[in-house]
């Protein structure tokens, strides 16, 4: 079975892209998961989460950097535990909103590039 990172479930050896800079900016960041009465609503336990959801890794895997949520220490907590996702409201819809603002600021940030972007294109006939 593949997961969507492409790799067989469960490989041994395989290792996820890593990207320091994306993961260092989560540093001082604002949560983008915020679970109301969960969030301690503090930037400086903010770090990046990676997401083992959907399939993107294995049981003891990360999956690439690419796939990943700046949340406080006391979202994190809970994204890691699904037996308290009910508890404090956590689903899906949340989760994937959580991954577009992140990714949405690692872009601005210049740490994720959209190849093809007419936008850029444009600019450079100009």
């Amino acid at each position: 079975m593949s997961n969507l990172t492409g790799r067989p479930i469960y490989q041994k050896g395989s290792k996820p892209e890593v990207s320091k800079p994306i993961r260092n900016a989560a540093r001082a960041a604002e949560c983008t998961l915020k679970l109301p009465y969960v969030c301690d609503l503090k930037t400086d336990t903010v770090v990046f989460c990676h997401l083992r959801v959907f399939n993107l890794a294995g049981a003891g895997q990360k999956p690439d950097d690419l796939f990943g949520i700046d949340a406080c220490a006391k979202c994190h907590h809970v994204l890691d535990n699904k037996s308290l996702w009910d508890g404090a409201g956590l689903n899906y819809e949340l989760i994937l909103r959580a991954l577009i603002k992140s990714q949405k600021r690692r872009r601005e940030a210049g740490l994720i590039e959209l190849k093809g972007n007419g936008n850029a294109q444009q600019q450079q006939a100009v």
